[in-house]
């Protein structure tokens, strides 16, 4: 059932898409351009330990609950309110499918390595044109807000929700009315827009490139999985050589 702008439900399920999109694509522009300060600017200030502790869990709740309730909730509503479809239809819609989980993992794991070798020599060229390391990663900016162990979870846990509405959802309705090709530059594009926030220009076109592989690999499978499961291992390999360079090598 398509969206109708007289029924209730479908403007709630509307109203909460344009919330999604502002928090998620809108802001971090605006953070980008100055209107709102980036991560990049955020200090932080010398504070003991069990307050810095406590106002890390603070910032990990608040996250968790934007990125689990804009990026899973609110799609499968959509699902339910406009598309009237059931959880298990909505799962289907959102490719999160069990049949061949195996080639799934397969892929993401060829796609990991693909986006890993690709990264790797576009931070190769750019270090050799006179870029600044510390200027090719958000990590930095995110070890001000966030411990190591933190940091491993938010990784681990949050490439599951973007996938659901990037590559998932996004990605569904996009396809069905401009093909598969239009859907995966676009939900790339969108991808790294949402990583503006961090006030720099390679973090934004790395997720662009991740995202495009991502899509093309869900085309293929027909199958989030994979692309949950590449981003997942290209996360945490990438925050565990940027954990043993800065922690255990001094």
């Amino acid at each position: 059932m398509d969206f109708n702008i007289k029924k209730p439900l479908h403007i709630l399920a509307l109203i909460l898409l344009l919330v999604t999109f502002f928090v998620i694509i809108i802001f971090p522009i605006l953070s980008f351009i100055g209107v709102f300060p980036s991560t990049q600017s955020v200090e932080v200030q010398e504070v003991s330990e069990s307050i810095r502790l406590l106002s890390e869990l603070i910032m990990l709740v608040i996250q968790l609950c934007l990125v689990f309730g804009l990026l899973v909730i609110v799609p499968i509503l959509w699902y339910i309110l406009v598309n009237e479809c059931t959880i298990k239809e909505a799962f289907s819609r959102l490719k999160l499918r069990l049949e061949r989980i195996d080639m799934a993992f397969l892929w993401g794991i060829i796609a990991a390595i693909i986006i890993f070798i690709v990264i790797f020599i576009l931070e190769f060229v750019l270090i050799r044109m006179g870029h600044q390391a510390e200027d090719l990663s958000n990590i930095p900016d995110i070890r001000q807000l966030f411990s190591w162990p933190t940091m491993f979870f938010l990784v681990g846990f949050q490439p599951i929700a973007e996938e659901i509405f990037f590559r998932g959802f996004l990605f569904d309705k996009i396809e069905k009315f401009a093909g598969g090709a239009i859907a995966i530059v676009t939900t790339a594009f969108l991808f790294g827009l949402a990583h503006m926030s961090y006030g720099k220009l390679f973090p934004v076109i790395m997720p662009i490139l991740i995202g495009i592989i991502l899509g093309y690999i869900v085309y293929r499978t027909k199958n989030l999985y994979s692309s949950i499961i590449a981003h997942v291992v290209f996360n945490v390999t990438v925050l565990t050589i940027a954990y043993v360079g800065t922690e255990l090598i001094k």
